[in-house]
C-alpha cells in the first residue's frame, strides 16, 4: 500500500513516539549507564528495522519499481514474469517479506535468482550486502564461524552459524571470480614506486575424503598438510620502510605455477612495468628463484630495475647448519667470521673459511654449502642496507602468521580445498585494511 505524505508523516510522528526516553532518563539519574546504552541500542536497532520493513513493502508496490525490475529482465532475458512473495535479510539479521516480480523462464546456463528485486538491490541469498558483509568479515576474522555468530548476537544481530558459512563461502566464490581486482581501488598503479613483493608457504589441513558413500557422516577422510603460498605485494619509501600511503596486498593458493599466474594477473593491473624498481624477497625455494625473474621480465620490467633478495634470517639459519660441521674447537670464531663474510656477501671469504674448519671438505659436494652458491647473487646486504632496502621478508613471515596459521592451521580443524582458499582470501582482504574497497567492487561487478 502506497503512503500519501500525510500518512507517512504519521507514521514517521508514530515511530519516534516509541522511544522511550523517560526510561532513559531515569537509567542515567539511577548511575544505570549500562542498561540506559543498552535499552537505547535496542530501540534503535527495532526503530531501523521498523523503517526498512515501511520502506522495502512501499517501495516493492510501486509502479516505477515494477518498470525497473522489467527493464532488467529485459536485459537478462527473462521472461514470464509474475508477482510472488520475496524475502530480504536487512542488516540487523531480520528478514522483510514483500512483493517481487518473479520470471518463471530464465536463459539456459542462467544459475542467479530469479527474483527481480533481488538482482536490483544486487542482493546474494536473499541477503542484502551490508549483513553479508558484516557476517563474512566476521567470519575470517574470528577464529570460527562460532566465535563469529556469538558477536554478532551480542551486539542484537540475528545469526546461525549455517547462515553465516553460507553467505562467507558465497562471497568468497564473488572474490574468488574477480580475484586479481577485487581489492585493488580504480586507477591504482606501482607507477613509479618503490615495489616490494614476497612470497612463503603457510600450513592447513585438508580433510580428503577416501571412498563415495550416501552421507559424509559415515565416509572416512585423511587429514593431509597442504602448504597455501602467500605472496604480498607492497611498497617502500626512501628510508626503506613500508610505505603507509599505500596498502598492501596479500593473495595466496596453493599449486606453484597458480601462484605465480595469480600474482602475475595482480602485477599486471597495477602496472608493475612502470614501476621505479622491483625488490623480490624469498627464502632459497628453486621454485621461487626459477619463475620469479622471468616473470617480472614478461610483465616488461627492465632487468636493471629487478634485485632479487634471499631473506637474511633464512641465510643465517642454513649458516647455523654449515658450522655444525665445523670442528669444535673452532665453531664459536668461525661463525662469528661467517656471520659477517654473510653480511657483506662476500662468498668467497666464506669459502676460504670453511675450508679452515671443515678439514678436507670438497665445497663443490658439499650439500649445505650449496644453498649459498645457487644464491650468491641475492645476498649482498651490505649493498641492500646503504641503498635503504629490507633484507629480509619480515612482511610476508607475518602475513603468514596473521593470514593462515592464526586462522587456518587450527588443532582439530580440517578444510576443503575449495573452500578454504576463498576463506584465506578474503581474510587477507580485511588484515590488509581493503575490505570496504573489496564491498564497493563487488556493488560494481554485481548485475
Amino acid at each position: 500500500m502506497q503512503l500519501s505524505p500525510s500518512r507517512l508523516k504519521i507514521v514517521k510522528t508514530e515511530l519516534i513516539e516509541q522511544f522511550d526516553f523517560e526510561k532513559w532518563l531515569k537509567d542515567l539519574l539511577a548511575g544505570d549507564f549500562y542498561e540506559f546504552e543498552q535499552s537505547l541500542y535496542e530501540q534503535l536497532m527495532n526503530f531501523y528495522d521498523q523503517i526498512c520493513e515501511l520502506l522495502i513493502r512501499q517501495v516493492s508496490q510501486s509502479k516505477f519499481f515494477e518498470i525497473r525490475q522489467r527493464a532488467k529482465a529485459k536485459e537478462l532475458g527473462l521472461k514470464k514474469l509474475s508477482i510472488r512473495k520475496a524475502e530480504i535479510q536487512l542488516r540487523t539479521g531480520k528478514k522483510v517479506t514483500y512483493d517481487s516480480l518473479y520470471s518463471k523462464k530464465v536463459p539456459k546456463g542462467y544459475d542467479c535468482t530469479r527474483h527481480l528485486s533481488h538482482i536490483h538491490w544486487k542482493t546474494d541469498q536473499k541477503s542484502g550486502l551490508a549483513y553479508q558483509s558484516l557476517s563474512c568479515l566476521l567470519s575470517v576474522v574470528c577464529p570460527s564461524f562460532a566465535l563469529s555468530k556469538q558477536v554478532l548476537n551480542h551486539l542484537k544481530i540475528q545469526a546461525n552459524f549455517d547462515r553465516i558459512r553460507s553467505l562467507s563461502l558465497s562471497m568468497g566464490q564473488c572474490c574468488k571470480k574477480e580475484r586479481s581486482r577485487i581489492q585493488l581501488q580504480a586507477g591504482e598503479s606501482l607507477c613509479g614506486k618503490r615495489v616490494l613483493i614476497s612470497i612463503d608457504g603457510g600450513r592447513t589441513r585438508m580433510r580428503a575424503y577416501k571412498e563415495q558413500k550416501a552421507s559424509k557422516r559415515e565416509q572416512k577422510y585423511e587429514t593431509p598438510w597442504r602448504e597455501p603460498k602467500l605472496f604480498v605485494i607492497s611498497t617502500i619509501d626512501e628510508k626503506g620502510k613500508a610505505n603507509t600511503q599505500t596498502l598492501p596486498i596479500y593473495d595466496s593458493s596453493f599449486g606453484d605455477e597458480q601462484t605465480f599466474e595469480l600474482l602475475e594477473s595482480y602485477l599486471k593491473h597495477l602496472e608493475i612495468d612502470k614501476a621505479k624498481d622491483v625488490q623480490f624477497v624469498a627464502d632459497g625455494a628453486l621454485w621461487i628463484w626459477q619463475r620469479a625473474k622471468p616473470m617480472l621480465m614478461r610483465l616488461g620490467v627492465s632487468p636493471d630495475k629487478i634485485i632479487e633478495t634471499l631473506d637474511y634470517y633464512h641465510a643465517m639459519e642454513h649458516l647455523e647448519e654449515l658450522v655444525l660441521y665445523v670442528e669444535k674447537e673452532q665453531k664459536e670464531s668461525i661463525f662469528k667470521k661467517l656471520k659477517q663474510a654473510l653480511w657483506k656477501g662476500d662468498l668467497n671469504k666464506i669459502k676460504g673459511l670453511l675450508k679452515k674448519g671443515i678439514p678436507g671438505v670438497n665445497l663443490e659436494e658439499f650439500t649445505p654449502y650449496k644453498y649459498f652458491e645457487k644464491n650468491k647473487n641475492r645476498i649482498d646486504y651490505q649493498f641492500l642496507r646503504a641503498n635503504k632496502r629490507p633484507c629480509g621478508s619480515g612482511i610476508v613471515e607475518s602475513g603468514i602468521r596473521r593470514i593462515i596459521n592464526l586462522r587456518f592451521k587450527c588443532p582439530s580443524s580440517f578444510w576443503y580445498p575449495e573452500n578454504v582458499e576463498k576463506l584465506i582470501l578474503m581474510r587477507a582482504i580485511a588484515l590488509s585494511g581493503r575490505w570496504e574497497i573489496m564491498i564497493q567492487n563487488l556493488l560494481n561487478f554485481r548485475n
